[in-house]
């Protein structure tokens, strides 16, 4: 297209009424549909008119529809915010606001009027951005209006029309807000450009302006250049010469040769298309005859002031002297008759400028009507060239790609952001650097007199030449670009697309920033960009055919994970390397990590690890760990999770801006709790440890609390210091008798327990207010599962294995177990930021399953003829996915066939001789002896393929194991015993002997009898040690002492009612166990030494419509959980979803070892996880 569309006006004559002003957003109007806009505008007569069924694909939209205002209303501005929020300045200095502005009301229902910021001052314009407005006043002013929420703005009003004024304290001529509420400013008085720095969602008025001092192109279709190039063209030989013109003219201080009136006025005639009624040229001066039938339109007073000051050796302007000036004339012979050329002459003037009024006037006008653009073949009279003279207002005659470097005083006139989005974390080159230093900072004396003295010393210095000094600061830029296919949103379909990944980093080796890109298969258009600070893992996720990458961003608003598929394993493990790589640096992670590091394995075998060392580096302050929620954009009422609960030595600051319309404010702090009512699981009614209610009407602060469905006593004492319209700060502090409470930084009261603080998992604000900001202070760090950093480690493993020492095991899928050499990197990270110490080579082994089902018929038998509802007679374990031997393809080109198809006799259920399972139908319990109902039976078939690859494994024996459990007896450092226990692939119990921090493989394994097959153990602090049964039954070992570890017997453990158990995590004071329903169970009353074996079995209660339990979109999903790992300390729980979520359980207490619900982090289809590291370092 690349046209104008030219709209049609309201009236047959356009100057009945034109417009003045025109405003275009509303592209992320909540809820709409992709390529959603709307168009607002001004008219001359002050009336409101909405463009209706405008959109991406049909901007020009449909016709106009007038908005009606109160009697005596007139607009002068409008502007509209990315989300539809409209703000309009009326002539008498007010703005109104549309509110009820919603996805299926664009229009909005009326108008609600708000005021200047202050009496003596009258609005004169408004920019509207997301969750910001900006406005300037008549003297210059800039204003920020707070409280503002675009996204809910068309259900709430006041969310609409903001809650106050803010100055900015600095001098504007105007503003724009950009939809990321970034803002772009023209000065007031040096008319330059300015963006407003600092701007953060938590900090939306920013810090300061800064000036931009970008290097500006001129075209040839600008006035400003057609005015410059004409007398720089006088002065030079040739045009051609003119197209390498000198860096420094781009920073000159003054013009050099034209006149910023003259520019003033071109800028005015440039902003609409030449009409017959004013046309005025600018033309070079040569010999020519003055037309017949000539009307004068004088441009004398417009340059006689200009024409003193203009350069002596500029041809141009020499040359027009007064008389020549008075004789520019334009001729209306041809004005009546559409399509012929306007004459324009004038004494002096070398030529007669041709200008087609069709070139730049619209041929239709029905609903809307397009222009036509000039065509060289169509139109001659436009692109005739002058071979008279030098040419006149378009000033050259050679090629159209001529850029003249702007030479004169750039004054800005009008910036509009709508379209600009520029990364505050990332910003443009041009914007990071620092030539936006004003000239007024440059020249403050004390600047001067510190580079005076600087010179001064480095006179008196001696000063080797011969020396090479490194370069203070040196930035080198790598971008990696390539094809692939992506999956943004939920669904099944992969478009094609390609990714640019760009990272800066100092020759120090530290990477300064990084952005990822995805662009349309066009290469051009952008489908989502973010910086690579968001990503919080990098995951292979492919299927047999499809290698796929998965990058989880779960801070990010349009998608939490972008997946990726590449062509080929090549490409997609190369991607997958730089963007470990590159996210690794972002977040200064490297080499070993932590002894309190958590280990996760995903479905596919990948090892990844979360070290906290660097989120309690970041959160340390003044002995306390430090978490600024994020309440930007937050609806109310608003509830966040306290990660670490409550408990004595936390704190909360939250300050806000009440409203002017506010009554009852509360600050509650919860006490999570999920019931089960006649089957129903009930969340609503939470106790509530402290409820702090000011009653603004009432002029006083209630302080209660909500326990058993009930309130308690209030507490009413002491006048409340909070008014309507106010801001406050809000601290509380959490002591071991209570809750001491300040209000702006003076102690209002001190509440006493009620409920044991620990107990406390949510913070919830209700009110009519605005959140600016909270701050959560606790005694050990802060670890929110969303936002955790996963490292991918290396290697190839089934599970994971650690403790406190650093101390990691692993079993692969053929049941070897590996232990951990302290090393980064392997086969996935193709050498990128890793060293070869401690790298192996692994190979481990995987079985593919297939399924032969056939059904029974009187007259052939079994046969592979089923009834049309049955499964595909080649299926998987489940039925629903039809697999054959010749179609099954390995994962990757690391695998490879050791072996061909062959019948499992060893299929869970027993077979007969051939291998088939006997069941009434499908799906059915299966087993090995035909009877006389069965109608259906399978066989399974399996192949064996091995992998080889590298990870910082070493290999540990020959011994075969299926679990394995470690605990460190000693803190890291002190090379103390670690006892590990496991379970060998025949069912033994074995302890590992001579296990340390030294010597992490140990010496030798002991085998530990038991009376039946074992399938998961797990070992604890105080000597404690559980396991589960082959048939679904726990123990625990008897008689565990230092001089003993292997300990006397084991004692048998009945398991819950109808459950099997199949894994167990070993705590403290409590047991948790996992049934094979995907059930959790906890041993309660568990005390050490004293009665470890509890007393009874507590089954959480199964949420089958929580998503973190069942995901269809993963294939292996099954109800319930797949693994739990409890630390050696109270308070931790942690468990994979069925869904292959990671959860953390919160509320979990002395009182209540069980806890009290789940916080869920990201679903990178993890599979088994281990914390027996993660311990609280209180402060």
């Amino acid at each position: 297209m690349n046209s104008w569309c030219a709209i049609a006006p309201l009236h047959k004559d356009p100057t009945k009424e034109p417009f003045i002003d025109v405003a275009v957003g509303g592209n992320q109007m909540p809820g709409s549909n992709c390529g959603s806009l709307v168009v607002w505008a001004v008219t001359a007569h002050g009336r409101v008119m909405f463009r209706v069924g405008t959109s991406t694909t049909c901007p020009e939209g449909q016709r106009w529809s007038s908005i009606k205002l109160a009697n005596g209303y007139e607009v002068c501005q409008i502007n509209v915010g990315a989300t539809g929020l409209v703000w309009a300045v009326l002539m008498v200095g007010k703005a109104l606001v549309r509110t009820g502005v919603t996805r299926d009301n664009p229009m909005g229902d009326d108008w609600s009027e708000v005021e200047p910021p202050q009496k003596d001052l009258r609005l004169v314009q408004i920019s509207v951005g997301t969750d910001a407005v900006w406005a300037i006043t008549h003297d210059g002013g800039v204003w920020f209006r707070k409280g503002i929420q675009g996204e809910i703005s068309g259900v709430c009003e006041q969310l609409a029309t903001g809650t106050g004024w803010v100055e900015m304290l600095s001098k504007m001529a105007l503003v724009s807000v950009a939809p990321n509420d970034q803002v772009w400013a023209i000065g007031y008085d040096d008319r330059c450009l300015y963006y407003r720095t600092g701007i953060t969602r938590s900090e939306l008025t920013g810090k300061r302006w800064k000036l931009i001092n970008a290097p500006l192109q001129l075209s040839r279709a600008s006035s400003n250049a057609s005015l410059s190039s004409s007398n720089r063209h006088s002065t030079c030989d040739t045009p051609q010469q003119q197209r390498h013109q000198s860096w420094s003219s781009l920073n000159r201080p003054h013009s050099t040769g034209e006149g910023t009136m003259l520019i003033r006025e071109w800028e005015e005639q440039s902003r609409s298309a030449p009409t017959p009624t004013s046309l005025k040229l600018w033309q070079r001066t040569g010999d020519g005859a003055s037309a017949k039938n000539i009307q004068q339109t004088s441009f004398q007073s417009i340059y006689l002031s200009e024409e003193r000051k203009r350069s002596t050796n500029s041809v141009d302007t020499s040359d027009l002297n007064e008389a020549s000036v008075a004789n520019i004339t334009i001729s209306n012979e041809s004005l009546a008759k559409s399509g012929e050329s306007i004459v324009v002459s004038g004494k002096g003037m070398g030529s007669t400028v041709k200008i087609n009024p069709a070139a730049w006037s619209p041929v239709h006008s029905v609903g809307s009507m397009v222009g036509v653009e000039a065509h060289p073949e169509t139109d001659g009279s436009v692109f005739d060239p002058d071979l008279t003279g030098d040419s006149g207002v378009y000033g050259e005659d050679d090629s159209a790609g001529i850029i003249y470097w702007a030479e004169c005083d750039v004054l800005w006139y009008k910036v509009e952001a709508g379209a600009c989005f520029a990364d505050p974390t990332n910003p443009p080159k041009w914007i990071a650097d620092g030539n936006g230093t004003t000239q007024g900072e440059i020249g403050e004396l004390w600047r001067i007199n510190i580079l005076d003295e600087l010179k001064a010393r480095l006179t008196k210095m001696p000063f080797d030449s011969s020396v090479r000094y490194e370069k203070a600061i040196e930035k080198s830029s790598w971008v990696k670009s390539g094809d692939a296919k992506c999956k943004i949103k939920n669904g099944s379909v992969y478009e094609d697309c390609k990714i640019e990944l760009e990272w800066i980093s100092s020759d120090t080796g530290l990477l300064d920033s990084g952005t990822l890109i995805i662009l349309n298969s066009d290469g051009v258009t952008s489908i989502i960009q973010f910086p690579v600070s968001e990503i919080t893992c990098v995951v292979c996720c492919s299927e047999p055919g499809n290698p796929r990458i998965a990058i989880h961003t779960p801070k990010l608003k349009r998608t939490k994970v972008i997946r990726l598929q590449f062509a080929s394993d090549t490409e997609m493990e190369d991607w997958l390397a730089h963007l470990t790589s590159v996210s690794c640096q972002m977040n200064n992670v490297y080499g070993k990590p932590g002894p309190n590091s958590i280990w996760t394995t995903t479905a596919l075998g990948d090892v990844y690890v979360f070290d906290p060392a660097i989120a309690e580096e970041c959160q340390l302050s003044e002995d306390k760990y430090v978490q600024e929620m994020d309440v930007a954009s937050k609806d109310l009422p608003f509830e966040s999770i306290l990660q670490n609960g409550f408990g004595c030595g936390s704190s909360l600051k939250i300050t806000v801006c009440v409203h002017d319309d506010a009554d009852r404010l509360s600050f509650n702090l919860v006490c999570y709790t999920t019931t089960i009512v006649k089957h129903k699981t009930v969340t609503d009614s939470h106790d509530i440890a402290l409820h702090f209610n000011p009653r603004l009407k009432e002029n006083i602060i209630v302080r209660n609390t909500y326990q058993s469905n009930q309130w308690g006593d209030e507490e009413r004492n002491g006048n409340s210091p909070l008014k309507a319209g106010c801001d406050f700060t809000l601290y509380i502090v959490c002591e071991e008798r209570g809750y001491k409470i300040y209000i702006n930084d003076s102690e209002y009261t001190f509440y006493s327990h009620r409920i044991s603080p620990t107990s406390i998992t949510h913070l919830r604000i209700k009110g009519l207010l605005t959140l600016c900001s909270i701050t959560y202070k606790s005694t050990s760090v802060i670890v929110e599962p969303s936002t955790m950093f996963w490292r991918q480690i290396g290697g190839h493993l089934k599970k994971v294995e650690t403790c406190a020492a650093g101390v990691t095991w692993g079993i692969g899928y053929d049941s070897t177990a590996w232990v951990y050499t302290g090393g980064w990197g392997g086969a996935f990270l193709k050498g990128l930021g890793t060293s070869n110490t401690g790298i192996n080579t692994m190979v481990d082994t995987h079985n593919y399953y297939v399924y032969e089902n056939q059904r029974w018929n009187p007259v052939t038998g079994y046969t592979a003829h089923g009834l049309p509802t049955d499964r595909y007679m080649w299926s998987d374990a489940t039925g629903r996915h039809k697999c054959t031997r010749e179609h099954t393809k390995l994962l990757s080109m690391h695998w490879h066939w050791v072996s061909d198809w062959i019948v499992d006799f060893h299929t869970p259920g027993g077979v007969d001789r051939d291998g088939w399972q006997y069941a009434t139908d499908f799906p059915s319990q299966y087993h090995g002896k035909k009877q006389f109902t069965d109608y259906v039976r399978r066989r399974r078939w399996f192949r064996r393929c091995q992998l080889t690859t590298s990870g910082p494994w070493q290999e540990l024996g020959n011994t075969k194991l299926v679990d394995v459990s470690l605990y460190a007896t000693g803190k890291p450092g002190t090379d103390s015993l670690i006892h590990v226990w496991a379970v060998a692939t025949n069912g033994e119990a074995l302890f590992r002997r001579g296990v340390s921090e030294s010597c992490p493989m140990g010496i030798t394994w002991e085998h530990i009898p038991s009376d039946q097959p074992l399938i998961s153990i797990s070992c604890g602090p105080c000597g404690q040690v559980w396991a589960i049964g082959k048939n679904g039954s726990s123990c625990w070992r008897l008689g565990i002492s230092a001089t003993k570890p292997t300990g006397v017997q084991w004692q048998n453990v009945e398991p819950p009612s109808n459950a099997q158990l199949k894994q167990i995590s070993v705590g403290y004071d409590v047991v948790w166990a996992l049934d094979t329903m995907g059930r959790l169970s906890v041993r309660r009353e568990v005390q050490p030494n004293v009665f470890p074996e509890g007393t009874h079995w507590q089954t959480l209660p199964a949420m089958p419509n929580d998503p973190i339990h069942i995901d269809m979109s993963v294939l292996n999903a099954k109800q319930g959980f797949r693994h739990v790992s409890i630390s050696s300390e109270q308070g931790q729980v942690w468990a994979i979803s069925g869904a292959g979520i990671v959860c953390r359980r919160i509320g979990v207490t002395h009182e209540n070892p069980a806890g009290t619900g789940w916080v869920t982090g990201i679903g990178a289809n993890w599979q088994n996880i281990s914390l027996g590291g993660l311990v609280n370092n209180t402060k």
